[in-house]
């Protein structure tokens, strides 16, 4: 199916998501101080809180910065087209796919993007929910594909938020400067779980307790 310039509404009610604007990443890590708040509600609705952080100091105190680029020298930013074939791929097929920033480090309206354009973003989410009601946040930055079990981070606040990537690195978009982060995060920060491919089928099977 394709999408085009349509406000994103997703089903679920009442389910608390997490962005930024002035890092977009998915890591609840970073969630926690630097956040633009999302409620939704069945009309789609939102309430926004946003602050701004110095984003390199926030990561010089919490990460391993292994890299920055701008996202137009990136080779890895993938156009909406892209996007959708490799999230829909993983079976990431119950909710919309969107974007709410341009290529050119412009915010715009949060909007389903198209699985026939050419355009391109350097951010794209979407979500899953398993079937013992774990809330995913799922973001493609770079080419990397990085799952947020939202739901259980923002219950279990004793200790560090869970992040799954397939490596070890974690890509983030900086849209104070149009760049891309690639970072590994301290232990004292996320607790990185590394799998060899973030689909459905293995989020249904993640042991977050494990």
């Amino acid at each position: 199916m394709s999408y085009k310039n349509q406000k994103s509404k997703s089903k679920l009610p009442m389910i608390i998501t997490l962005s930024v604007i002035g890092i977009a990443l998915v890591g609840t890590a970073v969630f926690a101080i630097l956040r633009l708040l999302n409620i939704w509600n069945d009309r789609g609705n939102t309430a926004n809180i946003i602050e701004y952080p110095d984003v390199r100091a926030y990561f010089e105190e919490r990460a391993e910065i292994i890299s920055v680029t701008p996202v137009k020298d990136s080779k890895n930013t993938l156009s909406e087209q892209d996007a959708v074939e490799e999230l829909r791929s993983r079976g990431f097929t119950q909710y919309p796919i969107t974007s709410d920033y341009t290529i050119d480090g412009e915010s715009e309206d949060d909007t389903v993007v198209s699985d026939d354009s050419s355009l391109m973003h350097p951010i794209y989410r979407t979500y899953f929910m398993s079937f013992d009601n774990v809330l995913w946040s799922i973001a493609l930055v770079d080419g990397k594909v990085i799952a947020t079990p939202s739901s259980y981070n923002l219950e279990h606040t004793g200790g560090v938020p869970i992040e799954v990537s397939e490596t070890e690195e974690i890509a983030s978009y900086d849209l104070s400067t149009n760049s891309i982060y690639l970072t590994i995060p301290f232990d004292t920060t996320m607790d990185v779980r590394i799998v060899d491919r973030i689909d459905a089928e293995t989020l249904e099977s993640f042991d977050l307790e494990g």
